[in-house]
């Protein structure tokens, strides 16, 4: 059968990557459209390595300035997601710049978008804030309900680790609604996400888990593997806190399977460190440290400041407990004197 582009857009509009995969393998050229919606499936997928590669070819190959800002913009988008946010940053930044020159205010808009969650992942919360509402603002005036979705959405992330959790729920909750109102599923389940683990962090156990479900009934039928592992972890967070802790592990266990899988090493690094609680609170100290070493390891490879932070504190209890008093003293002033120096205040979510 004969190779058509038009279908193969069509399936990745409507979240089929592998579908659109196999309609893409029928193309006899790989130019730079084609290798570009190759990536584009793969990170829908969650294969962002492999996305970054499919796109790097694709750049080779582009010679137009509209394809080359998207491919640019998609690769920001990877980088950010495995957490390295400054070569995230960079690609979004030239990107701007060149829309700028070519007077394409489209990309203008998608490139600070970009920017803003690359600050946002960065940990440069009020910048990213200052650009993501600029951004909105403009989505508003192009009445583009997606966007505004999103936006909302990742202001709410924002807003959570900022400590101001109602202003974070009234985010994530109009992320929903708009979602909702243009029947887009996937947006609707990373908004009950976002909107469960705020809900977690203030101490609503209960309405973490509703949502959670939520979610998992939306990305159980999709092909999202980051956001089945993502709400996995999420929920297994939510289970640990109402002290279900075998119920926990099983969901831990499927996330680190599904984040091993697509080699997402920022978020695989948070459910280690979730795992290692739950060991910790069975009294498997061994296992938890282990869990908390290779939690570490990843965090340290990444931008990724609160999961730093999480993990010293909690190598900290775990190496007082089994009598290293001095080294477990060490992680946590390490940890505290982190946190504050990047104006997060994870140290007091020890209660998470």
């Amino acid at each position: 059968m004969a190779f058509d582009l038009d279908y193969a857009i069509e399936l990745l509009e409507t979240n089929e990557p592998v579908q659109a995969l196999g309609e893409l393998k029928k193309a006899r050229k790989k130019e730079a459209q084609v290798l570009f919606l190759e990536g584009e499936a793969h990170r829908q997928l969650g294969h962002f390595k492999t996305a970054l590669k499919t796109y790097a070819a694709a750049l080779a190959k582009a010679d137009v300035a509209e394809d080359r800002m998207d491919i640019l913009l998609a690769m920001s988008a990877c980088y950010r997601t495995l957490g390295h946010s400054a070569p995230a940053y960079e690609l979004a930044l030239e990107t701007l710049e060149m829309a700028k020159e070519l007077e394409y205010d489209d990309y203008e808009i998608r490139a600070m978008q970009e920017m803003g969650m690359s600050l946002r992942a960065w940990g440069k919360l009020e910048e990213a804030l200052e650009l993501l509402d600029a951004v909105l603002a403009a989505y508003v005036q192009l009445k583009d309900y997606a966007g505004q979705s999103f936006i909302h959405w990742a202001k709410g992330g924002i807003f959570r680790l900022q400590g101001h959790f109602e202003e974070g729920i009234f985010q994530f909750k109009k992320s929903i609604t708009l979602a909702k109102n243009i029947g887009d599923k996937i947006n609707e389940a990373y908004g009950y996400c976002g909107l469960a683990g705020i809900s977690r962090i203030c101490g609503k156990i209960d309405d973490c888990v509703k949502n959670y479900k939520l979610a998992d009934k939306i990305f159980r039928h999709s092909q999202d593997v980051f956001g089945k592992a993502y709400t996995h972890c999420g929920m297994a967070n939510g289970l640990r806190q109402q002290g279900k802790y075998d119920e926990a592990l099983r969901h831990y266990n499927m996330a680190d399977k599904l984040y091993s899988q697509i080699g997402d090493q920022v978020d695989l690094g948070f459910v280690k460190w979730g795992r290692a609680d739950v060991l910790r609170r069975k009294n498997k100290l061994d296992l938890a440290l282990k869990d908390l070493q290779e939690a570490k390891i990843l965090f340290d490879n990444s931008d990724e400041k609160r999961g730093q932070i999480l993990t010293k504190l909690s190598l900290a209890q775990v190496l007082y407990a089994l009598g290293c008093t001095d080294e477990a003293e060490a992680f946590y002033d390490a940890g505290v004197k982190q946190a504050r120096s990047e104006k997060l205040h994870t140290y007091l979510e020890s209660y998470t």
